[in-house]
């Protein structure tokens, strides 16, 4: 077993080296929450879901190997348009998923991070 980190020039490792975005350990995807800048929750949301899927890419999988996912939002009451957006990333089934309302997120600025476990090539039929 070998774990390997995973990177892309479209998803920058954070400052300081403080954690790390993505790692694949046998063909399993260990990523750690996306959070992006944006106007609001829709625009925040699809920035964050192109970020998963370039991680995704660079490790040799697509959004469709996606099984479980955390999606952390600092307000419930724009659920339906998170839904909106992660419709047009995972069309079709959805991967496992946990939805949490939490007080705040690293900076004020964030309205939701999403974390994902993937299988590479589990969702290729």
């Amino acid at each position: 077993m070998t774990l390997k980190k995973i990177t892309t020039p479209a998803v920058p490792e954070p400052p300081g080296g403080i954690y790390t975005n993505c790692f694949v350990l046998d063909g399993q995807v260990f990523m750690s929450g996306q959070v992006a800048a944006g106007d609001g929750m829709k625009a925040q949301a699809r920035a964050v879901f192109t970020k998963v899927r370039h991680l995704l890419e660079a490790a040799g999988g697509s959004l469709s190997d996606v099984v479980k996912m955390t999606v952390y939002v600092t307000d419930m009451g724009k659920r339906a348009e998170l839904g909106q957006v992660r419709a047009e990333f995972f069309p079709g089934d959805k991967p496992c998923s946990t939805l949490v309302e939490v007080k705040a997120l690293a900076m004020p600025e964030y309205v939701v991070e999403v974390d994902v476990t993937a299988i590479i090539g589990a969702g290729r039929r």
